[in-house]
């Protein structure tokens, strides 16, 4: 009987233990889940002040004072027919370009080459940019100062590199100089404001040719300036298709004292599909010019030159194109060269390309020519892009 109630009291003793032994383990549990969660935020409380502590990221700016610093090398080889020098390898030109926003107002452009004087067959240094360009003009005006390229017609405010061809046309050869015309002076262009859909772009130059007189114009001994006018024309023709057309004017000073006026028509329609942009494109580029160049009071000679080029792009890296030249001389409208040219171009990057030419001059005063080039540029550091 004894024995039965020792063990009652064993069970109940027992069962009341496991009881609060139970009760004190929940409590424990729950206890213990709150301690981690609060050991998880404090571990993580470090790391958000760590992030709260870094400064905020600076802001973006399109401003930079370092300057952009580019280099263009053109080497070439080539066949000429006519001539004591049949074959040539040669470096062509080289061109350091320094450029950078001088301050919210205004950006700068410097342009040095050393090109190939083929008298003495040396390369020789010249400053064939130098601009100080606005940025900031109300009324959709833009003002450039400085040396540079005039803005008559289509080719030449193109620099040699950036050309489709190995070499300009023969009117820009002709007319100006193997590089077109350059103008110490200012250059105001203006954004017309055009309730139609197309862009329009008039501008206007006044000042002294370059320190190299070209075929046409000089700087002149009196006071007497340079004056060149350009009217932009753009048109969206399709989705995938541009169409260009430019009017030009100009008058100044020539080499006999009396001045030279020309007028000048471009017109450029450009085709490049956008769902095969980088694969598919072509270019259909003419340009024409009247020339009136006094030589006397008695003599005045009227001449003109003109181009036409087609160039078709048939894969991402290569480009196939013709041009045919017509061009008097700005002094004898008797004179004359026609020309024909045939280019293959290969890119391979945006800072190399490889072009071969051929080109057929037939001239009515000398004898006519065969010329194969072949040419190679190749570029480093960070250059502006050219315009469309």
């Amino acid at each position: 009987m004894n024995f039965f109630k020792l063990m009652s009291a064993v069970s109940i003793l027992v069962f009341w233990t496991c009881g609060t032994a139970t009760g004190q383990q929940t409590d424990s549990t729950a206890v213990a889940d709150s301690l981690l969660m609060i050991q998880l935020q404090q571990s993580m409380q470090p790391a958000a002040t760590v992030v709260q502590q870094q400064p905020p990221p600076a802001p973006r700016s399109t401003l930079s004072t370092n300057p952009d610093i580019s280099a263009i090398g053109d080497f070439r080889t080539s066949y000429t027919s006519v001539g004591p020098r049949k074959v040539d390898l040669y470096v062509n030109e080289l061109e350091l370009q320094v450029s950078s926003v001088v301050d919210p107002y205004a950006r700068a452009n410097f342009i040095y080459t050393f090109g190939k004087d083929f008298t003495t067959g040396e390369l020789t240094p010249a400053l064939e940019i130098a601009t100080l360009t606005s940025v900031s003009l109300p009324y959709q005006l833009q003002l450039m100062l400085g040396k540079f390229k005039s803005v008559f017609g289509k080719v030449n405010i193109v620099h040699p590199h950036a050309f489709s061809f190995v070499d300009f046309p023969k009117m820009t050869a002709n007319f100006f100089d193997s590089e077109g015309m350059y103008t110490e002076g200012a250059s105001l262009s203006w954004l017309v404001p055009n309730p139609y859909d197309f862009y329009q772009e008039l501008t206007l130059e006044v000042g002294r040719v370059g320190s190299e007189p070209n075929a046409s114009l000089v700087r002149g001994d009196n006071s007497q300036l340079s004056y060149v006018g350009h009217l932009k024309n753009f048109f969206d023709v399709t989705q995938n298709s541009t169409l260009e057309v430019g009017l030009s004017g100009l008058n100044g000073p020539n080499r006999f004292a009396y001045s030279t006026s020309m007028g000048g028509l471009d017109l450029t329609y450009k085709w490049k599909p956008v769902q095969f942009n980088v694969l598919q494109s072509f270019t259909w580029q003419n340009e024409i010019l009247f020339s009136q160049m006094r030589l006397t009071d008695a003599i005045l000679v009227r001449s003109l030159g003109a181009y036409s080029f087609a160039e078709y792009q048939f894969g991402q890296r290569w480009f196939v194109g013709a041009r045919y030249d017509y061009s008097e001389y700005p002094d004898d409208a008797s004179r004359r060269d026609i020309g024909g040219t045939a280019l293959l171009r290969f890119q391979p990057t945006e800072f190399q390309v490889l072009a071969l030419e051929y080109q057929y001059t037939d001239r009515n005063y000398d004898r006519s020519t065969n010329q194969i080039i072949f040419r190679i540029i190749f570029g480093i550091g960070t250059h502006a892009a050219h315009q469309y």
